[in-house]
């Protein structure tokens, strides 16, 4: 089989271009650095390059947990309109939300009420309350303002009471709330307070005051909370799809919070009744 060889030798007798020839390409000039050694500062030893690759990879993540943290607490104000409105744009990962609808205002929380008015005259023996209505709330604290009280007065005891839902006959809940151990009231005049919590705060309560000797008087007050069914108002939100409106959408009511975990190209929109303001944060 006929052939030609190849030529191992250059034929060709021309000048090398100085790009070639000389270091770097003319009119620049090129810098060589020594190379640098890397150690590591507990141990002293050497890294090599895998090691050094790991250490930018770990201050990376750092970097972004950072990034991560600081998102997490800064959040975004979003205003949700009357149509819907983009809240979270698609990501290319998944990714958390916590989004919180900070509109509220409440009403209801406490009620204040007069057990005996003021300038009441306690005689010797027992004295009841009318009954107070105390259903909604769990607990409560009365105040027990002394005004005078007869020289020869020496004892006095309040009691809480609460009704038998039954028999209709009154309890004991908690004997002498205002701690007067059997004696009398001092200073006089002088204000005393007993917070009773929520024993004794069922559904009926009345108070007693019984004093021995001599006559008190005085008046009783009473603050009951927390309200039970205390009204919480404020805007509400609906979250859903881009076609999300009031009435099929996820309701996100006032004062309150939700988080959501959105998967890949998965967009969040919202619609209020007015315009709202919310707050979305990012947790990854």
């Amino acid at each position: 089989m006929g052939g030609k060889w190849l030529d191992t030798q250059l034929a060709v007798n021309l000048p090398i271009p100085h790009d070639i020839d000389q270091t770097g390409i003319e009119g620049e000039t090129t810098l060589l650095y020594d190379p640098l050694a890397a150690y590591d500062r507990r141990d002293g030893k050497p890294i090599d390059n895998n090691g050094a690759l790991l250490r930018i990879l770990r201050n990376t993540d750092i970097d972004i947990l950072l990034r991560t943290i600081g998102n997490a607490f800064f959040p975004r104000v979003v205003t949700i309109g009357t149509s819907p409105t983009l809240l979270i744009a698609p990501n290319r990962t998944p990714r958390g939300y916590t989004i919180i609808n900070p509109n509220s205002s409440s009403s209801g929380v406490v009620t204040t009420s007069t057990v005996f008015p003021a300038a009441t005259v306690f005689p010797i023996g027992t004295t009841n309350s009318a009954s107070i209505t105390v259903e909604a709330h769990g607990g409560a604290a009365f105040f027990l303002d002394v005004t005078a009280i007869a020289g020869g007065t020496t004892s006095v005891s309040i009691n809480l009471q609460t009704q038998d839902p039954v028999s209709g006959n009154w309890a004991d809940a908690q004997t002498d709330i205002f701690s007067f151990g059997g004696g009398i009231p001092s200073p006089v005049p002088g204000t005393f307070y007993a917070n009773v919590g929520g024993i004794g705060i069922d559904q009926f309560a009345r108070l007693q005051v019984i004093c021995g000797g001599g006559t008190l008087t005085a008046s009783i007050g009473v603050i009951l909370k927390p309200g039970v069914a205390g009204a919480v108002g404020g805007p509400s939100v609906f979250l859903g799809g881009p076609d999300v409106n009031t009435t099929i959408g996820f309701p996100l009511l006032s004062g309150t919070k939700e988080t959501f975990y959105l998967k890949e190209n998965t967009a969040l929109y919202g619609v209020a009744v007015a315009a709202t303001n919310i707050n979305v944060f990012e947790l990854q």
